[in-house]
């Protein structure tokens, strides 16, 4: 019970920081498969991700913030600050934040991940989770993102 109100929580922030962040900034969800492994287990489920972004000014590059939220057992959650460079209908990210993925806290999670458009305000996205931390798991996500 301790888990799903902290995740509730979480969840709730991400919903609120995307809806008040600036006009210029761009909101987006993604839903898809999320795959967990280490720590002595392997759980495979469904994954929930909340993004914000802003551009930066002069480059084909964002900075934004990022929830994601396991809808599997044992679950976890991860917020990270992301930065995205962009081409072509293709971007690649990498971010850093917090999180705890297999019941292990790490000090913190690192993120990389590659988008690929496939239609308007559509993408597949391509997302790894790495905690820190010596008994903390890995996670991936691939799912389809729809931006705002």
């Amino acid at each position: 019970m301790k888990r799903l109100t902290f995740r509730i929580v979480i969840l709730t922030f991400a919903i609120a920081f995307a809806i008040s962040t600036p006009a210029f900034a761009a909101g987006s969800i993604a839903g898809g498969v999320y795959v967990e492994n280490g720590n002595g287990q392997s759980v495979t489920g469904g994954g929930v991700l909340l993004s914000t972004t802003s551009p930066l000014p002069l480059l084909p590059a964002t900075i934004g913030l990022t929830g994601f939220l396991p809808l599997a057992p044992g679950g976890g959650y991860a917020v990270t600050v992301d930065g995205t460079f962009s081409f072509v209908n293709n971007a690649l990210g990498l971010g850093y934040g917090i999180g705890q993925f297999g019941g292990a806290r790490g000090s913190g999670t690192a993120t990389a991940f590659l988008l690929h458009k496939i239609a308007p305000f559509t993408s597949v996205e391509l997302r790894a989770y790495f905690p820190a931390g010596s008994h903390a798991a890995t996670a991936g996500f691939l799912g389809l993102r729809f931006s705002l």
